[in-house]
């Protein structure tokens, strides 16, 4: 629309399509799928300071060393302080991830708190053998260029590494018998692990994931549009691998012969397939 107004280009480009202001589609919950929602939003997941439940101690261990006394009284050296915000900033960045997860589907959602589960079990089974906690001082860094699909899958090597008494190379070694929080670290742990079977009993019991509300709409919304034009491409973007082989799965159902799913894996074969779909200029 900017170079239809622009006085040098305004006759060249006189037959662009026009983009329509984008509609949202809503979905319904129960009144009980709705509670939970605004559970998980607000109540397990909501930033610490405001209450949230989500203790995130294998991502701060600092914290239960020796350092909240420090916080408080703002005694931490400049080395300590680096080290309070690293991992800070690396629970919180877990926090968000287990919300932008939950806010694309309930199925991708399911999958990371059984990851996250995991992980979890990994770390409080390795500390319970040896006495002792390791965090990679790197792993904020190496993290923070990656989808969330490939973080889930570092952290759940990560923890496999520990549990088999491999240490990453940039990596501190806490031993528990120092903490003066020691307790409160393993039970905050464990409050985590409750945490996360409490969410995945929920979902079940909601039935939030076979009979995923937001997958109906948008199912629901898809045939609307292809009836009205059945040879209308339609073009689904997700953040997620996984919520994209889950759409996969469903629309393959509804729509069979009509999906095809890039995933990053542009091989010749699936490029050929973008440009027989999608290039006007090919000759097929």
């Amino acid at each position: 629309m900017d170079l239809q107004s622009n006085p040098f280009y305004k006759d060249e480009v006189q037959n662009l399509s026009k983009v329509n202001d984008p509609k949202e589609w809503f979905f319904e919950l129960t009144k009980e799928q709705s509670d939970f929602y605004d559970t998980v939003i607000k109540e397990y997941f909501a930033d610490p300071d405001e209450g949230g439940k989500f203790k995130g101690a294998i991502y701060q261990p600092f914290l239960y060393e020796a350092a909240k006394e420090k916080i408080a009284t703002e005694k931490l050296s400049e080395r300590e302080s680096f080290e309070f915000i690293q991992q800070r900033n690396l629970y919180d960045f877990m926090r968000r991830l287990l919300v932008k997860r939950f806010e694309s589907s309930f199925n991708s959602f399911e999958q990371s708190l059984k990851n996250f589960k995991h992980i979890t079990k990994s770390v409080l089974e390795f500390i319970e053998k040896t006495g002792k906690y390791t965090l990679d001082r790197g792993l904020l860094e190496r993290i923070y260029d990656k989808d969330l699909d490939e973080i889930e899958i570092y952290l759940k090597e990560y923890s496999e590494k520990l549990n088999g008494g491999v240490y990453p190379k940039n990596h501190k070694i806490y031993k528990l018998s120092d903490f003066k929080y020691r307790n409160e670290f393993i039970e905050d742990i464990n409050s985590d692990l409750k945490m996360l079977d409490e969410i995945l009993k929920s979902l079940h019991e909601l039935n939030l994931v076979k009979n995923d509300p937001k997958t109906n709409c948008f199912i629901r919304n898809l045939k609307f549009q292809l009836e009205k034009e059945p040879k209308r491409k339609i073009v689904i973007f997700s953040e997620y691998v996984d919520t994209v082989n889950y759409l996969k799965y469903i629309l393959d159902k509804d729509f069979p012969d009509r999906v095809l799913v890039i995933t990053g894996d542009l091989t010749s074969k699936k490029i050929k397939e973008i440009n027989k779909n999608f290039d006007a200029s090919y000759p097929e």
